[in-house]
């Protein structure tokens, strides 16, 4: 049988408070309460949104320079996935929320679903793809006005009744790929039409990158990191980082830089090895997701006390 593992998510509500970091912290953007959490961020170009607990939005016009409040939808319930691409932008919470940027506000979607929604990307002609607890998968053909999920045979994809919680999704081209749980990668050609099973492991993978020429870098539990040459057709297992759950990564060419429980790690070979970060409070916190903006390509993090830095790995 499977072991479930805990979701590593929202911890704002699992972790006790850690210590600030000087205030004249050189990689400090922006500083929320000790009871704020971020949990995404996404940039397109210059502009920027990071998400987090109790509806949080925060806004950047530089980059990830600086941040203020920006419009919040009509809810208290955390945050947890952001996507932006011009106007086109989306917001994934708990119990099944999708919110929809009209232009002017947030107007939330019937999603079909109040399984807790962790990660949403969007693709062209309309796609967008959004993943959470319990195996859920929802796709939008009309960008985001309408929502459907395809039916999977879990016990069949997992020889087990359990539902895996999916993490992270990307979408490149018509290919779409989803990872979570038990190690788990699917993938489906076809914009969500049909879907095949690329990859079963053990630890949870909690986030993932995947370029337009193949390449991408994989994190997860106890520090697993797998690496793709082929658009994540294939995973090839890389050296662990210790017993660190990573929970966030990015990547820029062969630069690749993670983040999560107390630690985080640079890379300038595309995820081959890598090198462990010591700024800020990085060793005592933790950071949920990591973006940066074309304009600046540097890594911007987010995590516990809604806090935002931008490091020169």
């Amino acid at each position: 049988m499977l072991r479930r593992i805990p979701v590593l998510l929202l911890l704002a509500c699992l972790l006790p408070a850690f210590a600030e970091a000087a205030r004249d912290d050189p990689a400090l953007r922006y500083r929320g309460t000790p009871h704020d959490a971020l949990y995404d961020i996404a940039f397109d170009g210059s502009y920027g949104l990071a998400v987090g607990s109790g509806g949080t939005v925060l806004e950047s016009t530089d980059g990830g320079r600086s941040w203020a409040a920006g419009v919040r939808p009509n809810t208290e319930l955390a945050l947890l996935g952001v996507a932006v691409e011009g106007e086109r932008r989306f917001l994934v919470s708990q119990s099944g929320k999708i919110f929809r940027y009209d232009g002017a506000g947030w107007s939330e979607v019937e999603s079909g679903t109040d399984a807790r929604l962790f990660q949403v990307a969007l693709g062209a002609g309309g796609l967008v793809v959004g993943v959470g607890g319990f195996g859920a998968i929802l796709v939008s053909q009309d960008d985001g006005l309408t929502w459907s999920s395809p039916k999977l045979d879990w016990m069949a994809i997992l020889d087990d009744y359990v539902e895996p919680h999916l993490y992270a999704v990307e979408i490149v081209g018509d290919r779409i790929t989803v990872a979570g749980e038990f190690g788990l990668v699917l993938q489906s050609p076809d914009r969500g039409s049909t879907w095949g099973v690329v990859r079963r492991g053990v630890e949870s993978i909690f986030d993932f990158t995947l370029n337009e020429k193949g390449g991408g870098v994989a994190v997860g539990q106890n520090g697993l990191v797998l690496g793709t040459s082929d658009g994540g057709r294939t995973w090839k297992e890389l050296t662990a980082l210790g017993e660190t759950n990573l929970l966030g990564v990015w990547q820029s060419g062969t630069r690749a830089f993670a983040v999560g429980i107390r630690g985080a790690y640079a890379s300038h070979d595309s995820g081959k090895t890598w090198k462990s970060v010591v700024r800020s409070d990085i060793e005592t916190g933790w950071y949920q997701a990591v973006a940066s903006s074309a304009p600046r390509d540097k890594p911007i993090l987010v995590g516990h006390r809604g806090r935002i830095l931008e490091l020169d790995e």
